[in-house]
């Protein structure tokens, strides 16, 4: 693998259980310090185990006899060190950690006083993803999904009854349809932020964001959500966009438009398609040219009418709104994960 020493070095260092696993100890060792200054070089790894020092240097290169040369010579800085009264006592015992190394130099390294263990680069690797990153990975989990809404609009005429009516029982009957129709539309008012619902319970509500929807109505726009409506909106994916699949979804699609701008301009939907995918993380649910064509219309729709994207029957553009959108959202997205961080 090629990966710089410093990175699987950071890794290590971090994760003290995986220092355990890899040296094969039955106690985590300490950190006494990292990159020590010695008169011989600078040593990578210095930890404190129950009575003993360990001496550690990482390698991601195959084993050479001068690494040998290398670590007990930085035991000899250590040893001077310790009669010179810096370091704490204890018996210094020096590692090596290598990629891969045959019987026969571990052998002659262990006959010279050097214990040499492997580490494989990949795992270490996977265990910062899988460990360190799973507060981010968790947070950031959600993709797009499909909850057969073409157009925002289409909840509207649910929405504008909330006011008046909260049982889902009642709307059923006041808008007709069959109730999966209806539970589509609750579910995806849900996603976008703009009620209060328990699935358990025939109780539905208007949220705050809800209220300034409805609020935001304009009969002159029937058959698409009000400029109003569609500037809240907006708001609402860039400033929360982790919040939920479907404004995630949105978030990405515009992101991708952008990305593949650099490339070309307009961007073609098919090239887009195939993108979205990927970049949504949903390449093992939508594997077929038609699924992909489907989730790539039906996001790209909620964009366009949130007035962030334009579309022709074989490209699509960013609107000025759009524009802005994606330097807003890069902002939002870091404050978000970083603020994720902190807590956990």
């Amino acid at each position: 693998m090629e990966i710089r020493e410093t990175q699987i070095e950071d890794i290590l260092i971090s994760s003290p259980a995986l220092m355990r696993k890899t040296l094969r100890l039955e106690e985590e060792p300490r950190l006494i310090g990292r990159q020590i200054v010695v008169p011989s070089g600078r040593l990578d790894m210095l930890y404190a185990y129950q009575k003993d020092l360990f001496l550690i240097e990482l390698k991601v290169a195959t084993f050479q006899k001068k690494f040998i040369a290398q670590v007990k010579n930085y035991r000899n800085d250590l040893l001077l060190f310790q009669n010179q009264g810096k370091l704490v006592q204890g018996y210094i015992q020096p590692f090596l950690l290598l990629p891969e190394i045959s019987n026969s130099n571990k052998k002659m390294a262990e006959s010279e006083g050097v214990l040499c263990e492997e580490y494989n680069p990949e795992n270490v690797l996977k265990y910062f993803y899988s460990e360190k990153l799973r507060p981010i990975t968790s947070f950031v989990a959600n993709k797009p999904i499909d909850i057969g809404i073409w157009s925002i609009h289409l909840i509207n005429k649910f929405i504008y009854f909330l006011g008046k009516i909260n049982s889902i029982k009642e709307l059923q009957e006041e808008i007709g349809g069959s109730p999966k129709s209806l539970y589509n539309k609750i579910k995806f008012a849900d996603e976008l932020g703009l009620v209060i619902w328990n699935s358990k319970n025939d109780y539905l509500a208007l949220s705050e964001v809800g209220k300034k929807y409805v609020a935001a109505k304009d009969d002159y726009f029937k058959d698409t959500l009000s400029e109003e409506q569609a500037k809240l909106l907006r708001s609402q994916v860039v400033e929360n966009p982790y919040s939920s699949s479907v404004i995630l979804g949105i978030a990405s699609m515009v992101e991708c438009v952008f990305a593949l701008s650099k490339t070309s301009y307009p961007v073609a939907l098919s090239l887009l398609e195939s993108y979205f995918t990927v970049y949504s993380g949903k390449i093992y649910d939508w594997q077929t040219e038609k699924a992909q064509k489907h989730g790539a219309k039906m996001y790209s729709n909620y964009a366009i009418d949130l007035g962030l994207m334009a579309k022709t029957d074989n490209n699509v553009y960013l609107t000025p709104d759009g524009f802005k959108f994606v330097i807003q959202l890069q902002l939002h997205k870091s404050l978000k994960l970083m603020n994720h961080l902190v807590v956990n």
